[in-house]
């Protein structure tokens, strides 16, 4: 309605929101609340909520991390090695992990990098494949050529790979984010550099250092989730200023930003099983074991001379929604969307493509493989770490999460 929200900070949200109209633009928001050891972060676009993540003060492996780590058990069986880290905890280290394929031995040092936090059980996933992150470039020491983002294609590709070919320090690998498509050469060569220092950096500490102990702790939550993003947010809202790092995005403070915007609201329809389009169709969201299936359905009013508009629409926001939820609940693996069928070939490749513009905006690796033969959109997501189901549902104890109860027995049965 273009008026302040209670509680907000009336200037910043002015320039906010003049800021987004003057440039055409969607409105970002990052909202980031901090209570004790916990850090939740809460993305909007147009006030509607994108993506959520929680950082957990206690976790003793994060994602990014690199550890001299101590080698303990080796299992030959299972192809891979437990490495000790700091803090009494053990990674897992696959031997597909480990570039130079040297076997490790019980109580060596090595370095490895945190590639997955431990989860439900599952000891930390690590890799020897050390990956240095930027907003523009990857650095990857152990690497050997100049790669570009998948996310680029056709002259941008090339035009990258060429780029980093050359910018990459010798005997080091560098992969060109899609990101730095819209930088300047010096930018990017700049961020190499850094890069390359962070490295030296960690070589120097290894030498120094006895393992177990840290090398080169992850960025803080705010600047990882600012660096992987394609577009920056108009604004931070915080009820904590000193959690939020030096960043260039404007940062504004205000008690409860997640009860100005809804977001626990918010994530709580998200995470239900159907979720309603204002179309009047729906999801029906169904993650299982191999997979994840989303079922698109219509309304019931479907006949008529309009039929085929009503179809193209629906399907048209299903797939906008299904962009979102997929960023939002943190899916990962294969996932199915079986739309509402079409007979018109225009409005299919029309659905399609909306849904690859939707997608954009997702900072995960997604890769749409296309129709199977019965019609069933085919998606696959990397997997970066915990569902946000795993993360804020736990199965009933009544069902098992079953959500059905064995009848009871008849008598006389």
């Amino acid at each position: 309605d273009g008026h302040p929200r209670p509680g907000l900070p009336d200037r910043a949200h002015a320039d906010a929101e003049s800021s987004a109209g003057a440039l055409g633009e969607r409105m970002i928001q990052l909202l980031v609340e901090k209570h004790g050891d916990t850090m939740e972060l809460a993305l909007l676009q147009d006030e509607q909520l994108v993506q959520f993540i929680v950082e957990e003060g206690t976790a003793a492996a994060v994602p990014e991390q690199i550890v001299l780590g101590r080698v303990g058990r080796v299992m030959p069986n299972l192809h891979a090695a437990f490495v000790y880290l700091p803090g009494s905890e053990e990674g897992f280290l696959p031997f597909d992990e480990i570039p130079d394929k040297s076997r490790p031995q019980p109580g060596q040092s090595r370095m490895v990098q945190v590639k997955k936090a431990a989860s439900r059980g599952k000891a930390a996933y690590l890799t020897q494949d050390i990956a240095l992150a930027g907003r523009y470039a990857v650095l990857l020491p152990l690497g050997q050529t100049g790669h570009a983002s998948a996310r680029a294609q056709g002259d941008d590709r090339a035009r990258l790979r060429t780029l980093a070919q050359a910018l990459a320090p010798q005997g080091m690998g560098l992969v060109l984010r899609s990101n730095s498509l819209l930088a300047a050469e010096r930018d990017i060569r700049a961020q190499v550099e850094c890069l390359a220092g962070q490295w030296a950096m960690v070589q120097d500490r290894a030498r120094q250092l006895t393992a177990p102990a840290t090398l080169l702790p992850a960025p803080d939550p705010v600047s990882a989730l600012l660096r992987d993003l394609p577009e920056q947010p108009q604004r931070i809202l915080t009820n904590d200023l000193a959690c939020i790092p030096a960043v260039e995005v404007p940062v504004a403070q205000a008690e409860h930003p997640f009860l100005l915007y809804r977001v626990r609201d918010s994530l709580l329809k998200a995470l239900k099983r159907r979720v309603h389009l204002k179309s009047g169709g729906e999801l029906v969201i169904d993650p299982c074991e191999a997979m994840t299936v989303i079922d698109v359905n219509t309304a019931s009013a479907t006949q008529g001379k309009h039929r085929a508009r009503t179809l193209l629409t629906t399907n048209l926001e299903a797939v906008a929604e299904a962009a979102r939820l997929m960023r939002l609940r943190n899916m990962g693996g294969i996932i199915l969307i079986d739309l509402i069928d079409m007979d018109s070939r225009e409005d299919r490749e029309m659905v399609l493509a909306a849904f690859q513009k939707a997608l954009e905006s997702d900072p995960v690796k997604t890769v749409v493989h296309g129709m199977t033969s019965l019609g069933l959109l085919e998606v696959t997501r990397r997997k970066t770490s915990e569902s946000l189901s795993s993360q804020r549902l736990r199965p009933c104890p009544c069902c098992g999460g079953s959500g059905q109860h064995m009848m009871p027995d008849k008598e006389g049965a």
